[in-house]
C-alpha cells in the first residue's frame, strides 16, 4: 500500500462529514453535483471520473471504436448516480460484488438493471450494457488533480489488466457510460463504470425540445 499524502490525509477529515454513504436518486442530482463541486473529496471522485472518461475514449479511439458518451446530457447522470450509489454499497458492506444482498446497507437493486431502475425511479430511458468494479489504494498525490489523475489512471489499467474488464471497455454496443469513484474514510477507491447500450429516442428528443423552451 502507498503511503497516502499529506493532503489527502487532511482531505479525509472532511470526508467523514461529507460521504455518509448515502444512496440517492436522479432527483437529488442538481444537489449532488452542486456539493462535488464544493466538498474537495467529492472533487477529487468527480474528477477522476472525468479524467477516466477521457483515457477510456482515448484507447476505444486507438483501436478503431467510437468514442462513447458520458450520460448526462440525455440520462440526468442517472448512469453516473447508479454508479455511485453501487459503489457506496460495496464501502458499506466492505465488499466487491456486481450483485448486492437485499437487507444490507445502501442496497438500491440486485444486479445493474434494478440499481438503474431504483436511481431513475423506474423512469429511466436507458439500457445497462456491462458494468466494472474495482478497488484500490491509489490515493497519494500533491493536490486534487494530481490525485483525481493518478486515481483515474491506476483505475484504466487495472481494468485494461483484467480480460473480462478490458473487453466490457471496449464494447462495441456501448453508447454512452456513467463512471463513479468513492472515496472511504480509511483511504480505499470503490469504483463503478455503468455502460449503456441503448436508449428511448423518442424520450430524448422530447427531453431536449422541453429543454430549449
Amino acid at each position: 500500500m502507498k503511503t497516502v499524502s499529506f493532503l489527502f490525509g487532511l482531505l479525509l477529515v472532511i470526508l467523514n462529514n461529507n460521504v455518509q454513504a448515502q444512496i440517492c436518486r436522479t432527483s437529488n442530482i442538481s444537489k449532488l453535483l452542486e456539493a462535488s463541486e464544493k466538498d474537495k473529496t467529492q472533487k477529487i471522485e468527480r474528477l477522476a471520473a472525468k479524467k477516466f472518461h477521457k483515457i477510456l475514449n482515448d484507447y476505444r479511439i486507438k483501436n478503431k471504436l467510437e468514442a462513447i458518451a458520458w450520460d448526462e446530457a440525455a440520462w440526468d447522470e442517472a448512469a453516473w448516480l447508479t454508479a455511485r450509489n453501487h459503489n457506496y454499497w460495496m464501502n458499506a458492506n466492505a465488499t466487491l460484488s456486481h450483485e448486492e444482498k437485499k437487507g444490507t446497507r445502501c442496497y438500491s437493486g440486485t444486479e445493474p438493471g434494478d440499481r438503474y431502475k431504483y436511481a431513475t425511479s423506474g423512469k429511466g430511458s436507458a439500457h445497462w450494457s456491462g458494468e466494472n468494479i474495482l478497488y484500490h489504494f491509489e490515493i497519494e498525490g500533491k493536490n486534487i488533480n494530481d490525485i483525481a489523475s493518478k486515481i483515474a489512471a491506476n483505475s484504466f489499467k487495472m481494468w485494461k489488466a483484467s480480460p473480462g474488464h478490458n473487453q466490457n471497455m471496449l464494447g462495441d454496443s456501448h453508447k454512452a457510460h456513467g463512471l463513479a469513484f468513492c472515496i472511504s474514510k480509511e483511504g480505499m477507491v470503490y469504483g463503478t463504470d455503468l455502460f449503456v447500450s441503448s436508449i428511448d429516442e423518442q424520450f430524448v428528443l422530447a427531453k431536449k425540445n422541453t429543454k430549449k423552451e
